[in-house]
């Protein structure tokens, strides 16, 4: 894991969302960004299939810019480990 005290670069933030499988990248109508871990889905077995997806989605962690939104969420995990 990077040091909280070095700027991540785009390549830091991707790999930082593949480990973190059942998370998704959210955008809303009005062009904000967040990360998303609480929620529903439906579950699949083995194949990529169609599924249904409710997320919700506090207020503080929507953000302008995707880079933010993954960098809030990163320091959110930092802060609860």
């Amino acid at each position: 894991m990077i040091d909280n005290l070095i700027e991540w670069n785009d390549s830091d933030r991707l790999d930082f969302l593949e480990d973190n499988q059942g998370c998704a990248l959210v955008s809303d109508d009005d062009g904000r960004w967040a990360v998303a871990c609480d929620g529903w889905q439906s579950v699949t077995a083995g194949e990529a299939a169609n599924i249904e997806t409710t997320f919700f989605i506090e207020k503080r962690f929507w953000r302008p810019t995707i880079r933010e939104a993954i960098d809030a969420f990163r320091e959110e995990m930092e802060g609860e480990e």
